[in-house]
């Protein structure tokens, strides 16, 4: 075949593969804005107007750790839907899927600091507690854990032969490497799902717990509130008042809570399809190949619902966080954010 005629039909097959993941192209691109104008918004409010909040420390590194993941993951599987088969630069790909990994094992690690956080707040409210400096070190650890985790990338990830028996052409696709390294890729694959799946078993023990406290808390203070219905309000002791407010600040701590639990919630549905593929793409190195059109469409979608992930959380605080909400309107009614 001459070089004419093959990069012709190479060319024939990655456009009918981009018009085929057009719909994944756009959907990128709409995360892309849409986690972009969030993830800012909740950078500058709880960085700037609600610093120093403890009961929401971690949520602007949370952000800025989604901000940097949807730009560099749905920027890149844009490039990748368009390039598909004829992708030609390995460096690029290499390190383009190392940071995309970074990012999303950064946001996975930090939602389970989380849960131990909001864990002790609830569960061992008498306990130790952390403080700013165990809160920095968990920052730290994230970070250097999630960097280890993620080193095997640039060496498991690159180009990979891409073949089509229906163009009777070879490509290249930037994708896991199912030539070389093969035993490198699977032992990493191996860790990577024992890892997602103990994340996820912790979120569920943790929060579980969590979600038992608050509700073994609820049912007390409406116990109390139907007794104090039948004591009239003269005769009602001096610290009523400071029961009241501290109730309320437990309600506001409760109600975070459940913010973060909603938030793993997410997490955990998103990325879920994402394992699974991940586990197929190893066991099966022509999988992608493999599928027709539709199929792949379809599949497509479930590799990239991960990015829901990294776009949710700013409404999820727009909903549940009365304080981020009532910035937001004030930034939106024209106000300076330092101010």
């Amino acid at each position: 075949m001459s070089n004419v005629s093959r990069d012709s039909l190479l060319d024939a097959w990655n456009q009918e593969l981009s018009r085929t993941l057009l719909p994944t192209s756009v959907f990128l691109i709409l995360c892309i804005v849409v986690g972009v104008v969030g993830n800012s918004l909740v950078i500058a409010i709880y960085g700037l107007k609600l610093r120093g909040a403890k009961e929401r420390y971690f949520i602007p590194y949370l952000a800025l750790v989604d901000l940097l993941a949807v730009c560099e993951t749905a920027g890149f599987n844009i490039s990748y839907n368009f390039r598909a088969v004829n992708y030609d630069n390995k460096e690029l790909c290499r390190w383009s899927s190392f940071f995309g990994f970074l990012t999303v094992i950064l946001s996975t690690f930090l939602l389970l600091v989380i849960a131990i956080q909001r864990y002790l707040k609830i569960c061992k409210p008498f306990a130790k507690q952390m403080t700013l400096k165990w809160k920095r070190m968990a920052m730290l650890c994230t970070f250097v854990g999630a960097a280890v985790i993620t080193a095997p990338i640039p060496v498991t990830y690159g180009l990979d032969p891409a073949y089509s028996e229906r163009f009777n052409v070879t490509g290249s696709a930037c994708r896991r490497l199912t030539q070389e390294y093969i035993s490198l890729s699977l032992f990493h694959t191996i860790i990577c799902n024992v890892g997602f799946a103990g994340i996820v078993s912790a979120l569920i023990i943790l929060y579980t717990q969590v979600g038992r406290t608050i509700y073994a808390q609820m049912e007390h203070w409406k116990t109390q509130e139907s007794s104090s219905n039948a004591i009239q309000m003269d005769n009602m002791p001096d610290g009523a008042n400071n029961s009241s407010i501290s109730k309320r600040k437990k309600r506001t701590m409760f109600k975070i809570t459940l913010m973060f639990m909603l938030i793993s919630v997410i997490f955990i549905i998103s990325f879920s399809p994402k394992v699974v593929i991940f586990i197929l793409e190893c066991l099966n190195g022509r999988f992608w190949d493999s599928l027709p059109p539709n199929t792949r469409l379809l599949v497509r979608f479930l590799d990239i619902t991960f990015v829901i992930n990294n776009i949710a959380n700013p409404f999820v605080y727009a909903f549940l966080d009365v304080k981020f909400s009532q910035q937001l309107r004030r930034t939106f009614c024209g106000h300076d954010l330092s101010a």
